[in-house]
């Protein structure tokens, strides 16, 4: 990866998720020179050119995304459906917000009010 200061790319190469401290800071130079002597991989698309897929790349995967957060939608609608039926927990709920709130706002008079 190119980066702008050596730490960075010693924490990307220490980060246990990417390389788990497999790897060596070189400049870029030591680097062009390495794919040219076969000592380094090159990169197939340069990082700062890369995208996000666009739709039609990979349909499929979309559309498996959105069934799921369709089905995930339908669930949550439904528990909400039969929590609605229970007035009093909501009220208890309102209640408990309002509550909150108005002491937040309370703290945050007097602490502005330098009493």
């Amino acid at each position: 990866m190119s980066a702008g200061r050596k730490f960075s790319v010693q924490r990307h190469i220490n980060n246990q998720n990417i390389h788990n401290g497999s790897g060596q800071v070189v400049s870029y130079l030591e680097y062009s020179l390495g794919i040219k002597e076969g000592k380094y991989r090159s990169q197939k698309i340069p990082p700062f050119t890369r995208h996000e897929n666009s739709f039609f790349d990979r349909p499929i995967d979309k559309i498996i995304v959105e069934v799921e957060n369709q089905i995930v939608r339908e669930i949550a609608k439904r528990i909400y459906n039969k929590l609605t039926q229970y007035d009093e927990f909501f009220n208890k709920l309102e209640s408990v917000a309002t509550d909150s709130l108005i002491k937040k706002n309370l703290n945050d008079i007097i602490k502005g009010s330098n009493l």
